[in-house]
């Protein structure tokens, strides 16, 4: 579910030599997934289910007008500890 609108999309996703998966470009936009983003993986029959974990945060990377814009939904975030979060993570 998405903006609470209830939607499926199918398609083909394969597991490299090392295996990992890569979510298509489609699914992550119609999800508003940023990275990095944590899923819960269940095994459900011969399914694997993948669930978005909320960021603790809570906070959203979202582009509108050409511009990045951080959604807390009111919560409140500290910009400058976000930057250097992500700066450390490319390291």
């Amino acid at each position: 579910m998405a903006n609470g609108k209830l939607f499926t999309m199918k398609t083909l996703v394969t597991v490299d030599k090392f295996g990992r998966l890569v979510l298509p470009g489609s699914i992550r936009k119609a999800l508003q997934i940023t990275v990095p983003t944590a899923f819960q993986a269940e095994v459900v029959g011969n399914k694997v289910e993948l669930s978005l974990i909320p960021d603790k945060s809570g906070a959203v990377l979202k582009k509108r007008k050409g511009l990045l814009v951080v959604s807390t939904g009111g919560k409140k975030f500290d910009a400058a500890d976000a930057v250097q979060l992500i700066r450390e993570e490319r390291l």
